[in-house]
């Protein structure tokens, strides 16, 4: 018993270590994300990409099963008059294994919060945020959205093109390592996540994406390239969307092309969605999106999972949470890109 508590209070000081340590900026860069956490990418994530099924669900179902075998076992052996007692260790021990937990999200992944967000690391200029710089950006999403949407329902999504898209963009944005991109996956949970309005998520715990598997075959590219950026150590949901579109439209590639203006379309501004004219089979995609949306979406489930979300995101430190997945836009639209349709850094990193 006295091991079981010593291990719980080593828990939760780790765990408060691991949590309220205000680690340097260039230790985090440098020794976790492009040390630490690159190995683990280039370990576990081709091995997770072997497994047919989502190794997420496994270790949830063995974990439940090992709580409540151990709280009925615990339980079954302990004499009436000492129960109450019983439960409180147990309820301490659980607490004391939830914050090991804690310690090994920031060990596998969390410590990433605390680098550079993309804003800081990119050129952007807020002045050029402007009437007609997102009128011209607007303009090329519906370019792309109209020029591009026969071609875009003839191919399938070759995952090793949108790779070449992806792979240099990290790279410019920090990431000095070859990331291991990972497969999608389906999960057990998917009805609640498409309840939730949830798309998709990157899994630390596994070294996975789980992805909606109703997307439509123009949803996936942009989705998946969100969630790469997760594998890739940016945790921010702004910057993961800004990884994911830019990805997207600086491809070769009509689908993967087409995927990002798809996913930009909607927060563009109101007025220059009314401007611009759509062709009716962009429409028609809209449409076919928005009914498989709300084919299983319940909007009680999703404003409960969003409030969590967002507290998630702002103990966190992603101080806009989930407001921040709409800062993409201002991103694209204020950051000058290069030759190659990589967005120019600041020159003092």
């Amino acid at each position: 018993m006295k091991r079981a508590f010593a291990f719980d209070a080593a828990a939760f000081a780790a765990a408060a270590v691991a949590v309220l340590t205000p680690w340097p900026r260039g230790w985090i860069e440098n020794v976790y994300a492009n040390g630490i956490f690159a190995a683990f990418n280039r370990a576990f994530v081709p091995l997770s990409n072997r497994v047919p099924f989502a190794v997420g669900d496994l270790e949830a179902i063995v974990a439940i099963v090992a709580l409540v075998v151990w709280w009925v076992r615990a339980l079954r052996g302990t004499k009436r008059g000492r129960r109450t007692r019983t439960v409180l260790a147990l309820l301490a021990h659980t607490a004391g294994w939830l914050a090991a937990a804690v310690v090994a999200f920031e060990v596998l992944w969390g410590a990433n919060y605390r680098r550079e967000t993309v804003t800081a690391r990119i050129a952007f200029d807020d002045h050029r945020v402007n009437a007609a710089s997102v009128a011209a950006f607007s303009r090329r999403i519906v370019d792309v959205l109209n020029r591009d949407v026969g071609a875009a329902h003839t191919e399938a999504l070759d995952r090793a093109k949108l790779r070449a898209a992806f792979e240099p963009l990290v790279a410019r944005l920090g990431d000095r390592w070859d990331v291991a991109v990972t497969i999608p996956k389906a999960t057990l949970l998917e009805p609640y996540y498409e309840a939730a309005g949830i798309g998709g998520m990157y899994s630390p715990f596994a070294f996975e994406t789980l992805l909606n598997t109703d997307f439509l075959p123009f949803e996936v590219p942009r989705a998946l390239a969100h969630e790469w950026s997760h594998a890739a150590g940016f945790t921010d949901e702004g910057d993961a969307n800004y990884i994911g579109t830019l990805t997207c439209l600086r491809s070769d590639d009509p689908l993967i092309r087409y995927s990002g203006a798809f996913w930009t379309y909607g927060d563009l501004p109101e007025s220059e969605r009314r401007r611009l004219k759509l062709d009716p089979l962009v429409i028609a995609d809209f449409n076919a999106s928005r009914r498989r949306f709300l084919r299983h979406y319940m909007p009680q489930v999703f404003a409960i999972q969003w409030h969590f979300y967002d507290s998630y995101l702002r103990t966190s430190g992603v101080h806009g949470g989930v407001a921040s997945y709409g800062n993409f836009l201002r991103l694209l639209v204020g950051t000058e890109l290069d030759a190659q349709g990589l967005p120019n850094v600041r020159s003092e990193r």
